[in-house]
């Protein structure tokens, strides 16, 4: 991190600035999360609960991705290392796990059916996802895209004094601020429990992808893959999947073979972009193409699952 965020230092420990806006995320998340399980006549201690669990799991969770799938850390593993998370090294996706983990708990302690609380929580999680993607803009590497062929001088670019950057954490903050509308008003309108995750894991799960490849920080990469872009093909694919189970056997075959050309799709839109000469915004188009197939596939099964 740039050493110029450090808000307060106690000895040799730092308080950076990237570190306020996590626990910024965090609380808020934790107050909209209280909000709106007094709304929907929940009990008022889910949210508590569920606060004192989702610090450790979540920080677990975060870390234990990042060990498994940064390929660069498998030369140095030891118990050490992976304890050593406050030198860097989480995941985001381990971390909204780790939250979702801690929902399942708490709902279980305190007897409550856990697909309703997961869907109350759905939309807390892209309060955090905001603060936690605004604050990679006091990181060194976060939230960049590669080297653009470009220059440009706006909020939105990077100039290091060589080359221009995308400031992709700026796009990926007014994404979660999105869904988050956009998850409210369904959690509103929604009456099938655990309807509105399944949303959110669709729609999280395709534009994450999209993030993914603009940013390039290197970690948890595998050659030209990201993982955590892995992990997104995987969370947009699970309700796809459940959706179509609901319309019978036509519409899983046809969503499987769907979701395999997605998922060749971006591979192959990842190779060219990382070994041709294309125009990355003629791939990064028909990125937004690809991706939006999944999204509509998902909300017309699931309209006509809900037929009588």
């Amino acid at each position: 991190m740039f050493e110029e965020t450090v808000i307060y230092s106690v000895g040799s420990l730092n308080i950076f600035r990237y570190g306020i806006f996590i626990a910024i995320g965090a609380l808020a998340a934790l107050i909209v999360f209280a909000l709106l399980c007094r709304s929907r006549s929940l009990p008022g201690d889910i949210p508590l609960l569920w606060g004192v669990l989702a610090i450790p799991i979540g920080l677990i969770c975060s870390r234990l991705l990042f060990c498994i799938f940064d390929f660069r850390f498998h030369g140095m593993v030891s118990l050490r290392a992976i304890l050593s998370f406050w030198g860097g090294g989480l995941s985001m996706m381990g971390a909204l796990l780790g939250a979702v983990l801690a929902a399942c708990l708490a709902a279980r302690i305190l007897r409550v059916f856990p697909r309703t609380v997961l869907d109350t929580l759905t939309p807390a999680l892209f309060v955090f996802i905001f603060f936690a993607r605004l604050g990679e803009g006091s990181t060194e590497l976060l939230g960049r895209s590669r080297s653009m062929t470009f220059d440009a001088d706006n909020f939105l670019f990077f100039n290091d004094g060589y080359s221009t950057y995308l400031n992709t954490y700026i796009l990926e903050a007014l994404c979660a601020a999105v869904l988050f509308i956009i998850l409210l008003v369904m959690l509103r309108r929604e009456r099938r429990p655990g309807d509105v995750l399944l949303k959110g894991m669709l729609l999280f799960g395709c534009t994450q992808v999209l993030w993914e490849s603009l940013r390039f920080d290197s970690h948890m990469r595998f050659s030209f893959i990201s993982m955590q872009m892995g992990i997104a093909a995987l969370l947009f694919a699970i309700p796809l999947i459940i959706f179509a189970v609901r319309c019978g056997k036509k519409p899983l075959i046809i969503t499987v073979i769907v979701i395999a050309l997605v998922v060749g799709g971006i591979v192959g839109i990842e190779l060219m972009i990382d070994r041709t000469d294309v125009s990355n915004m003629l791939l990064y188009a028909a990125y937004v193409i690809l991706l939006s197939v999944p999204v509509i596939l998902g909300f017309c099964w699931k309209r006509r699952s809900l037929r009588p």
